[in-house]
């Protein structure tokens, strides 16, 4: 409870200098967590609240995705993430290389770290300055949601660099079901789910209980697509986002989810960036000057 009021607090005071909340949701978390003090009991058990944090995270971006202005942004939104992710992974390795010329997959992962954007940020910056729902919001959503998918792809494709002896299809089946997922249950999503949901399923039901029946629908289908695309070498933060994206051209239930329990959903995320992100911050090296010097070459380089 200390830790989640302490985490409120800091979120406060950074709004009121003029920093996002996150921020101070972050630095609570390496102080209070097991980086500096290890005050909070059961870290591990807070880091997993805070992964369903991202999980919400990836279903209210699928959710509130404006499918007509993505048909008039989607090209220019897949080459802005496309062109800024191979950027951004092309100077993460070549960093990567000049600290350790020896060791391609240390390189490489430095380079999958700069790669995704964060969806997150971009979407609170936008809601903030009330630009979101304007075209140029919706660009930057839909190329932070692209840019993050091919982030997973890449943190997909490193899990595969690290096991000892992997396979020619180890390399090849995350593009396979990353890209294939992506496209046909988006395309499911978009053209089958919401006339299947909203001309066959909800008339079924009284006027009083369809909100209802819909909103189970929703998790139903992120219950399933959580599975199915982790055990098909996918990540299933995809899945998250495709569930949210099948619901969002259903209008009662966008907007019930945009209703119900907005305070969770703070709350949620308010514990992802204190504890998933936070408690990995490692302060205890930041005494080091190599460590000091090459963190500001990286962030320079961004």
């Amino acid at each position: 409870v200390i830790f989640l009021m302490a985490s409120w607090i800091m979120a406060v005071l950074s709004q009121l200098i003029g920093l996002p909340s996150l921020v101070g949701e972050i630095t609570t978390g390496f102080v209070l967590g097991p980086p500096l003090l290890d005050f909070v009991a059961f870290p591990e058990a807070m880091v997993l609240i805070g992964s369903f944090g991202l999980i919400g995270l990836l279903l209210d971006s699928g959710i509130n995705l404006d499918i007509a202005q993505l048909k008039e942004t989607g090209s220019r939104a897949v080459l802005l993430a496309v062109s800024g992710t191979i950027l951004a992974l092309g100077v993460g390795v070549g960093m990567g290389y000049l600290e350790n010329s020896e060791d391609f997959r240390s390189a490489l992962a430095i380079g999958v770290a700069f790669a995704p954007s964060s969806f997150g940020v971009a979407s609170q910056v936008l809601s903030k300055g009330e630009v979101l729902n304007t075209p140029m919001g919706q660009l930057i959503v839909a190329a932070s949601v692209v840019d993050d998918i091919l982030g997973l792809l890449l943190l997909s494709i490193m899990e595969v660099l690290v096991q000892d002896d992997p396979k020619v299809f180890d390399y090849i089946l995350p593009f396979l079901s990353s890209f294939g997922y992506l496209f046909v249950l988006g395309f499911v999503g978009i053209k089958i789910i919401p006339i299947a949901v909203e001309d066959y399923i909800l008339p079924c039901f009284s006027e009083e209980r369809r909100d209802f029946v819909g909103f189970g629908l929703l998790f139903f289908l992120l219950a399933a697509y959580l599975p199915l695309l982790y055990y098909s070498g996918a990540s299933y933060l995809t899945g998250a986002f495709l569930a949210g994206l099948s619901f969002s051209q259903i209008h009662s239930v966008h907007a019930q989810y945009v209703s119900s329990g907005p305070h969770l959903k703070v709350w949620l995320m308010r514990i992802f960036f204190a504890a998933t992100i936070g408690f990995q911050v490692p302060i205890k090296y930041f005494t080091d000057g190599d460590v000091v010097n090459w963190g500001f070459y990286y962030f320079f380089s961004l």
